[in-house]
């Protein structure tokens, strides 16, 4: 039973980045669902793509932006921290509005991998203020968390351009642009 379960865990010598290019999120209301390789579940660990009713939100990332989850107890613990520099009154406010909603979060890390969580029930943001001393930093300290019955799920890297999937009553539209909310139109 050992070797079945871990014939396909390969351990290589080669040095790994850590680190989160991109970070994204979704509006957990707007995901409708991962489509898995194989038309597989869960447990396949691994989506081709993410079908969503609307666009996803940009958050700043930083060197130290960092992903972290412990299993334990049936319970997956989610946690992604992140900083925005700078404070400013636009800032607050977009956190103040978003703290009130729950995301499917998607991000890139270094290595050019693609990862999601928080698609049974959506992650919750919070955040800390920090104006820092001279010669410090100030702005957003940003974490996001989940408890999930879910683990991280690995994303096809052609998902990573988050254009959306509209839905209409006659199929799936794929579009390659985002109308933002300010109406600007954006090619990602």
């Amino acid at each position: 039973m050992t070797c079945k379960l871990l014939q396909n865990i390969k351990h290589g010598c080669q040095y790994t980045p850590g680190g989160i290019r991109s970070l994204f999120l979704l509006d957990i209301d707007d995901f409708v669902s991962y489509v898995f390789r194989s038309d597989g579940l869960y447990s396949e660990g691994y989506a081709e793509k993410i079908v969503a009713l609307s666009q996803y939100t940009e958050i700043s990332t930083v060197d130290e932006s960092n992903f972290t989850e412990n299993y334990d107890n049936g319970i997956y613990k989610q946690q992604l921290t992140t900083f925005v520099r700078s404070l400013d009154g636009d800032k607050l406010s977009a956190l103040l509005t978003a703290r009130s909603h729950k995301y499917l979060v998607t991000f890139a890390t270094m290595q050019g991998r693609v990862f999601s969580f928080g698609s049974d029930g959506g992650a919750s943001l919070s955040f800390n203020q920090q104006s820092g001393q001279t010669g410090d930093t100030s702005g957003y300290s940003i974490s996001i968390t989940k408890n999930s019955l879910l683990p991280l799920i690995e994303v096809s890297k052609d998902t990573k351009s988050f254009a959306p999937q509209w839905i209409l009553d006659n199929g799936v539209w794929n579009d390659g642009g985002l109308w933002t909310y300010d109406g600007v139109w954006k090619t990602i």
